[in-house]
């Protein structure tokens, strides 16, 4: 039977919300033996402890695997996250036996079944992924793809939910090659790691369904979700949670009660909650080009 995991990377700010994307996974999962990873950024003993805790209060198993910035990293950092980094050097940390990875990032929720994943065919790919919102939009795609070299006209994914026949990843050395691409040309990379990855696997991906990486701006296009992928500076355990998400944040607030964490939720106050609706209302009267743009192109791929 093929050996599957899923992982998140973080530090320890981002280490309550990476432990509730990992608790939504099983939550939403049937499949037996899956192993939750979660590679420790610079993490102390204590903070590690608190993912045991949270591991046995919700009835699952959380692997920490400790991870250090290597030398080769430590030169962008300050530009780069640690977080983004990380990912780039996970290859080093993940067991060897696992053959299927699914990746994802801190800010992500898993609220329907997700056990496609682990049975999907990867076609002769390495990689299954959601194209990125951008690609509703030709003139920016177009731009971002010739500035960090790929090939103009492809698509392009988001690196938040990533879905990696790991043997095959292992097997090609891909995220040695990742790293190479990375150290050649992170200066044209605005978007990080993503923009690495895009270059790795350029044309050589399975897309799958938006509704396996429903980022914030796609939510209006897609009727059923089964990750949802909290992309842009608020996030639902914020005070400033988007109004898109307002429901989002009680998962948060539920799967962190009796931890140490209880304060990682900020509820939004009443005027917060009608500022966020009005500035929420802004945006769509004011994006409907965009909107139409992102629903044509969305409905139909």
């Amino acid at each position: 039977m093929q050996q599957s995991a899923v992982i998140v990377c973080s530090d320890v700010n981002m280490l309550p919300a990476a432990c509730c994307t990992l608790l939504s996974v099983k939550r939403n999962l049937a499949k037996a033996g899956v192993e939750y990873l979660l590679l420790g950024i610079d993490l102390k003993p204590n903070e590690v402890a608190e993912i045991d805790n949270f591991g046995r209060l919700h009835g699952m198993a959380i692997r920490v695997l400790p991870y250090r910035t290597p030398d080769a990293g430590l030169q962008a950092r300050g530009r780069w996250s640690a977080a983004t980094l990380a990912r780039l050097y996970m290859d080093r940390d993940i067991p060897d036996h696992i053959e299927r990875l699914l990746y994802l990032d801190a800010d992500v929720l898993a609220v329907a079944s997700v056990d496609e994943l682990f049975t999907l065919d990867f076609q002769g790919r390495a990689l299954a992924a959601v194209d990125d919102y951008v690609m509703a939009f030709p003139g920016k795609s177009g731009a971002r793809q010739r500035k960090i070299g790929v090939g103009e006209g492809g698509r392009y994914f988001n690196a938040g939910v990533l879905l990696f026949d790991w043997s095959a990843c292992r097997a090609k050395g891909l995220f040695a090659r990742t790293r190479d691409i990375f150290e050649e040309r992170s200066h044209l990379f605005e978007n990080n790691d993503q923009d690495a990855l895009n270059v790795t696997f350029d044309g050589d991906w399975l897309v799958l369904d938006p509704r396996w990486n429903t980022q914030t701006g796609l939510l209006p296009f897609v009727a059923q979700p089964a990750i949802f992928h909290f992309t842009g500076r608020k996030k639902p355990w914020q005070a400033t949670v988007p109004w898109v998400h307002r429901r989002m944040a009680k998962h948060y607030a539920e799967d962190l009660h009796n931890t140490p964490w209880a304060s990682f939720c900020r509820q939004p106050s009443m005027t917060g909650r009608v500022a966020g609706f009005l500035a929420h209302l802004g945006k769509q009267i004011g994006g409907l080009a965009r909107l139409a743009r992102m629903r044509a192109y969305f409905s139909n791929n």
